[in-house]
């Protein structure tokens, strides 16, 4: 590898792990009991997936007609059998509606913050965010870069 591929994984924190499809390494970001085999993920992202469902009350029938799938098949997204394509997740978070980051979130909650705790409640201020009307979202974004500036101009004073 480069220096500079060398460079990012140490500054991302990286670590190799054996490929999930091939004997090649891949390298991928710990999470917090360790790194988590894409598996994992998988029956995480299904389970969130049928969580949801079963939120609105509908049933595989109910929702396979609405994908224009037969409800066998789509108990396969829910069952782990087969990948779900990024497209068909926003597809379902249409008609179920949820939020995909909410699914992400099941399968990956390290990606939002060193601890659980500091995850959920990075997802509780996602979810309050997504709830907000327009111009709610424009003053507090307003307020954020305001804060922002702030803190830099702390940082730079030594403060």
């Amino acid at each position: 590898m480069t220096s500079r591929v060398d460079k990012h994984i140490q500054e991302k924190g990286l670590v190799e792990h054996k490929g999930p499809e091939a004997d090649k390494p891949v390298y991928r970001c710990p999470g917090y009991e360790g790194i988590a085999e894409f598996s994992e993920l998988d029956n995480r992202i299904a389970d969130a997936l049928r969580q949801a469902r079963e939120r609105t009350g509908l049933t595989h029938a109910d929702v396979a007609p609405l994908l224009a799938l037969h409800p066998q098949v789509y108990g396969r997204y829910e069952r782990n059998e087969t990948k779900m394509t990024v497209t068909r997740l926003i597809h379902l978070s249409e008609l179920l509606d949820f939020s995909p980051i909410d699914v992400i979130m099941a399968a990956a909650p390290y990606r939002f913050g060193k601890t659980k705790d500091e995850a959920d409640r990075r997802r509780e201020l996602i979810k309050i965010v997504e709830a907000l009307p327009a111009d709610a979202v424009n003053s507090l974004l307003l307020l954020v870069d305001a804060m922002i500036k702030v803190r830099s101009a702390d940082v730079a004073n030594g403060g």
